[in-house]
């Protein structure tokens, strides 16, 4: 997940045909980098080990291009399609149960699955909740998807995922490594500058809007020709 600015930056030269600055490179690659670091060289692992296998790079590769393409061309149907953010919601989740309905179909699992929520009655109320949970965290990522674009999603994306170990961290009383640190510090600095940058870019144009059209010297009527 932390790699996701690196594939909406190429789904977006491909499908938007955008084109970013070194800059932007860098920015991708400081958060990329400090993320990975901070979530790689700390105590984090679980306390069973598994062994890697190709599969499952294949399936994380696959998760990070479709993932990738996801806010990209949801962005792409904003732009040209002036889709809202709730027909978006309405057909996706509309969509989603409907590939939903037909896996249990497919399985022969409906009756199972009824049957499941009749001898537990309280699954029904926490499903109500995760997904008015969903419903509500959907709108906020259509809003930011609409108002500022893929790439600030996917790193607002990274920026939770570092929080939210934080937090892990400070509940649990987990210590902190100093190369998590210096990670946290990449992640920071980068976004820090393409705050700035993005700052100072607009300042010169709000320098132009707030130019008055007329100077004082030329506001001053002109003196009369003496006859």
């Amino acid at each position: 997940k932390s790699f996701k600015m690196m594939p909406v930056m190429l789904w977006g030269i491909a499908i938007l045909g955008k084109r970013y600055t070194l800059s932007d490179w860098c920015v991708a690659a400081a958060v990329t980098g400090g993320v990975s670091e901070f979530m790689l060289t700390g105590g984090i692992s679980a306390n069973h080990q598994h062994g890697t296998s190709v599969h499952g790079l294949i399936l994380m590769l696959c998760f990070l291009g479709l993932d990738g393409f996801t806010s990209t061309f949801q962005e792409k149907l904003f732009k040209e399609h002036k889709t809202s953010k709730y027909n978006q919601m309405l057909y996706v989740n509309s969509f989603s149960g409907l590939v939903s309905f037909i896996t249990l179909a497919a399985s022969r699992k409906i009756g199972v699955a009824f049957s499941f929520c009749g001898q537990h009655p309280r699954f029904i109320a926490d499903a109500f909740f995760l997904s008015a949970s969903s419903v509500g965290g959907q709108w906020f990522i259509y809003s930011q998807v609409k108002e500022f674009g893929a790439l600030v999603f996917a790193a607002t994306m990274n920026i939770r995922q570092v929080i939210s170990i934080l937090v892990s961290y400070a509940t649990y009383k987990h210590p902190i490594s100093g190369l998590q640190i210096i990670g946290l510090a990449l992640v920071f600095a980068g976004l820090f500058y393409k705050s700035y940058a993005g700052l100072a870019a607009d300042r010169p144009k709000k320098d132009r809007e707030t130019t008055p059209l007329l100077t004082k010297d030329a506001e001053q009527p002109m003196p009369a020709k003496m006859a």
